[in-house]
């Protein structure tokens, strides 16, 4: 069991776990006139491949992630989602270094055990997910609707600065606990921290699902959008300094391949 005693004196630290997240939202639209296989299912691979490769450029070098969920649903002709949930609907992947208790936040997972949850083995998963039989209802067919990722492990900055006597405190305050002890890991010259024992978030929860679009006005016609919502649970990644420049690094390499940010005041101004 790990160590989270209080150390003292109880004086805050300098960084802690928000109350609240703060969060990022990104989407990408779609479109497909100029596609030639219209096979709703291959449409469906595209946009959920995008999204996979955005969560691996996202997370490199800066979030590991320990599991991530996908579920599907039931759309009708105009891809609007429709009542009732298809068989095995609710998909999760798990590695070896997964939390003993990680779980998905749906009900009735389908587990899938991988060895590392890297771009390769979650895009071999997407696939096995989105081939599963499954016979429609008529008038209705079937589309992928989220992933997440809510256990996570990250990168974190400036670590001389922050570790003394190979310790890392923070302040947690949603349970109301002045620096308590966070787990560390140190790989490749690099350190990784993840949630204490008394905390209920971890650094960063991440999520992608089909959206309808909200900024893009450059005249052009979109058949499909997908969001990214990026929560930054830690004030390490969030408030001015290494961290929120590896952050915003990261992001700029999805803004790069076409993504947009559908709040940019939250780039700017980080509260």
């Amino acid at each position: 069991m790990r160590d989270t005693r209080l150390s003292e004196p109880s004086e805050p630290t300098e960084h802690y776990i928000f109350n609240d997240s703060q969060t990022i939202v990104l989407e990408c639209g779609f479109q497909w006139d100029s596609v030639t296989d219209r096979d709703p299912i291959e449409l469906e691979r595209m946009t959920a491949h995008r999204a996979v490769r955005a969560l691996a450029e996202l997370c490199e070098g800066l979030i590991r992630p320990m599991t991530l969920g996908m579920t599907r649903n039931w759309v009708d002709e105009y891809s609007w989602p429709t009542d009732g949930n298809p068989p095995r609907w609710n998909w999760f992947l798990k590695t070896p270094q997964s939390p003993p208790d990680a779980c998905s936040i749906y009900v009735d997972p389908q587990v899938i055990e991988v060895a590392t949850l890297d771009e390769r083995s979650v895009l071999t998963a997407v696939d096995r997910i989105l081939d599963d039989p499954c016979e429609a209802p008529e008038g209705k067919r079937l589309a992928w609707e989220e992933m997440r990722i809510c256990h996570t492990w990250a990168r974190l900055p400036e670590p001389d600065r922050h570790i003394e006597n190979d310790e890392l405190r923070i302040d947690d305050h949603d349970n109301k606990a002045r620096r308590v002890l966070v787990p560390l890991e140190r790989a490749n010259g690099r350190t990784w921290v993840t949630v204490p024992e008394t905390s209920v978030w971890y650094p960063f929860l991440l999520r992608v699902n089909k959206s309808f679009g909200t900024v893009y006005s450059d005249g052009l016609e979109y058949d499909e959008f997908i969001e990214m919502t990026i929560d930054v649970n830690w004030s390490f990644w969030w408030h001015p300094g290494e961290g929120r420049t590896m952050l915003d690094q990261a992001v700029d390499r999805l803004l790069r391949q076409g993504w947009r940010n559908t709040n940019p005041q939250s780039r700017t101004h980080p509260q």
